[in-house]
């Protein structure tokens, strides 16, 4: 009996190995098809992170143009690079310095919103609460203790290094900065030559735009005295030779005062300079000003300076490109719509927390975000930029979308009030002979924009009031543009209670689209729900929760033939490298087989990022710098998909989808078959294909990225480390053999 046991034991391990060094199955049948899917499927978001903005795609090459970031640290505080965009100084009424960083903008910021003054009222950040002093809730009689985030020499416990805290000798040093004569806002330099000598002073009240002003004052000997600004985080400005730049300046004087503006190298070396006399009647002046290089450079900067004795008040600055750098004439540079272009981009989402972090959220409305940029006076304390303006808007984001031809998502505060929210449809879409249209000609476009969708504010909890917010929208949209579609920007999160039957979320989600079947429009709400961009959340039993379907099917339920629109908007994730590609390679598979009959629009977040800078995420697609501009892994997934223009998802199985997960496509005339495989695996995977109903020519075209650790990216100094790799095979008729490499994403593209 012994012997017959091991007997089998050792049969069932050796059938059990087979099984497992078996190839895997894969099975694709082009006769059927299963799904279609559209260009839309392929969209980003765009948050107002001055990173993604200002000295990115938006046309303002400068960092810091209201001066109200107050003065610079990194160099007391010796912060390397990565570190450098997330803290910074912030002044109570008593003029004593704390630290804020950036790093975690959803731990919400205590600021003082009673005054335009000062950032924050002395009691107010001193009764702060810090994680470290919180008591644990499992545990009464403990404290939970939280490890302090280190940017430095500080300890962040919470959002705050309060004064006291502040370590000596950088405590004096930082004080001894702010109270001096060197009081130079964060992202500008000083310039001085000769035996010029002067002071540079942060002046607070009575600024041009948001609490504080920046004073040059030039009162002895001789040369030069004066700013400069290097671009985004102080990166450098890319001065092309020979080509124009254009900008404008406000600036008061109270006596007639010349000054100078240029561009210059890294050297300080002046490539164009500019006079202009200020009249000096004590008001801010606007100051139009063009310069044209004599040579390139990629670590330039832009000066205001005096060359004789005077005393200026800087307001905001502005410079960008002519029109040989940016497109059609808008405030949108060349080099990044091509970038977006060229990665098949169709829906631009433009919605995020700058709407609801932050205290002066109540200054993010759009009647701010119109008109000349240097007519916009408006800074307002915000979530991840502390100091925010409004010269990149919703307009400027339907700009950016008509320059690369996709389709805009606006998110707007559920604050606007019903006669704003009105107003905002006929600016963007009305004739011109309406009130607003006719303004929108006025600023330099004609044309409708022809938006579509309005979401209504970012990210928020299903309520009673939430629910009356967007009927507001609805109603106020409709009287001017009834096709108006208005998005519901909800999370469902992959919790099974979450929006269940039953519960208060799914009743008022419910009766909220009752409301839009009654009125006769239930196809002009649509719900975007944002989703994890985890390797294997496709597999997760959470998935068609997460994603909407199952609300989709509940509600299907209590309105036969009604199937809610689902346009999930913000793919998130924490990192750029393959790990991100690879689970971006995972849900682009899963979801277009779910196609349109669940989807019509999808899109990642976020696009943009300086290399070696952001605040709390590391999730940029594109990364560049002044010189250079470049895809991470997944961007160039986007680029493949997207360039092949197949719509038809038909049927394919892989015996093991949890390893090898493959999607089929059809091109229309029936002449191109795709098996798009991710292998989810640490080790190649051998596997046999078998294709029905497609007659192909044995030569078949590979294009496959990975093949590398989940950790491998893209850096300035290596760009191309994880990128497609292209190749000709040969596979048989029938069982043809492939081994798709470790951590990959293959598209084998089938022809007749």
């Amino acid at each position: 009996m012994k012997k017959l046991i091991l007997s089998g034991l050792c049969i069932a391990t050796i059938a059990l190995t087979h099984a497992q060094n078996a190839p895997i199955q894969i099975n694709a049948d082009a006769s059927k098809q299963i799904a279609t899917v559209t260009d839309l499927f392929n969209g980003t978001n765009i948050e107002d992170l001055n990173n993604q903005t200002n000295g990115g795609l938006f046309s303002q090459l400068l960092h810091g143009e209201a001066f109200e970031e107050n003065v610079e640290t990194a160099d007391i505080l010796k912060l390397p690079r990565e570190d450098y965009s997330k803290v910074f100084v912030i002044l109570d009424e008593n003029r004593n310095p704390h630290f804020l960083s950036t790093a975690n903008a959803y731990t919400r910021v205590t600021w003082n919103n009673l005054s335009e003054l000062y950032d924050v009222n002395s009691k107010d950040i001193y009764d702060a609460v810090n994680p470290i002093q919180r008591q644990d809730p499992t545990q009464p009689n403990r404290r939970r203790v939280e490890r302090p985030m280190r940017l430095g020499p500080l300890s962040f416990y919470g959002r705050y290094v309060l004064y006291d805290s502040i370590p000596e000798p950088y405590r004096s040093q930082i004080v001894s900065r702010i109270n001096g004569n060197e009081q130079i806002s964060r992202y500008w330099d000083k310039v001085v030559s000769g035996s010029a000598s002067g002071s540079f002073i942060l002046q607070r009240g009575n600024a041009y735009m948001g609490r504080q002003g920046q004073i040059i004052s030039f009162t002895g000997g001789s040369g030069e005295l004066g700013l400069y600004n290097a671009g985004l985080y102080k990166s450098g400005i890319h001065f092309e030779g020979n080509k124009p730049y254009e900008g404008v300046l406000r600036v008061k004087a109270t006596q007639s005062t010349t000054i100078y503006l240029s561009a210059r190298d890294e050297n300080n070396k002046v490539l164009a300079e500019v006079p202009y006399t200020l009249k000096g009647d004590g008001s801010f002046e606007k100051v139009t000003f063009q310069l044209t290089p004599t040579a390139s450079t990629f670590k330039g900067h832009f000066g205001i300076t005096l060359k004789q004795q005077g005393r200026i008040e800087l307001g905001f600055a502005f410079l960008q490109a002519g029109d040989w750098g940016r497109v059609n004439g808008l405030p949108v540079r060349k080099e990044f719509v091509d970038a977006l272009k060229k990665q098949g981009i169709k829906v631009i989402r433009y919605n995020g927390s700058m709407v609801d972090v932050g205290v002066d959220t109540y200054l993010y409305r759009w009647k701010n975000m119109i008109g000349p940029v240097d007519e916009r006076r408006v800074c307002f304390r915000n979530g991840f930029n502390p100091y925010a303006t409004t010269s990149f808007g919703l307009i400027e984001a339907c700009q950016f979308a008509e320059a690369i031809g996709a389709t805009a998502v606006t998110g707007m505060c559920l604050n606007e009030t019903y006669q704003d929210i009105r107003d905002y449809v006929e600016y963007m879409n009305g004739a011109v002979t309406t009130h607003w249209g006719a303004l929108r000609a006025k600023h330099g476009h004609p044309a409708p924009y022809n938006l579509k969708y309005i979401e209504v504010d970012n990210e928020r909890p299903m309520t009673v009031g939430y629910v009356e917010c967007v009927k507001k929208f609805a109603l106020a949209s409709w009287e001017v543009d009834p096709e108006m579609h208005i998005s519901l920007s909800l999370n469902i999160g992959s919790n099974p209670d979450s929006y269940a039957r039953g519960t208060q979320q799914y009743e008022l989600s419910k009766g909220l689209i009752g409301w839009f079947i009654a009125q006769g429009k239930p196809n002009n709400v649509v719900w975007d729900a944002h989703y994890s961009g985890a390797v294997n959340f496709a597999d997760t039993r959470g998935f068609d929760h997460e994603m909407g379907v199952d609300l989709q099917a509940e509600l299907t339920k209590d309105f036969p033939g009604y199937k809610l629109t689902l346009c999930d908007l913000e793919e998130n994730g924490s990192r750029c490298d393959w790990d991100r590609g690879l689970a971006h390679a995972h849900n682009w598979n899963t979801l277009q087989r779910y196609g349109t009959e669940h989807f019509t629009m999808l899109a990642t977040a976020n696009t943009f990022q300086p290399e070696g800078l952001h605040y709390m995420w590391d999730q940029g697609r594109v990364h560049y710098t002044p010189d250079a501009m470049w895809f991470m892994p997944s961007a160039y997934i986007d680029e493949k998909i997207s360039s092949e223009k197949l719509y038809k998802v038909v049927e394919a199985t892989s015996s093991q989808d949890s390893t090898l997960d493959v999607t089929a496509k059809l091109s229309d005339d029936g002449k191109k078959l795709q098996l798009c495989v991710v292998n989810l695996s640490n080790s190649p995977q051998a596997a046999v294909i078998n294709i029905s109903n497609f007659g192909f020519k044995t030569q078949a075209q590979t294009w496959m990225i990975g093949n590398c650790e989940l950790t491998a990216t893209n850096t300035y100094a290596n760009q191309t480390k994880v990128v497609p790799v292209m190749s000709t095979v040969n596979l048989k008729k029938k069982n043809a053999s492939y081994t798709f490499p470790k951590y990959s994403y293959t598209i084998i593209t089938l022809t007749k």
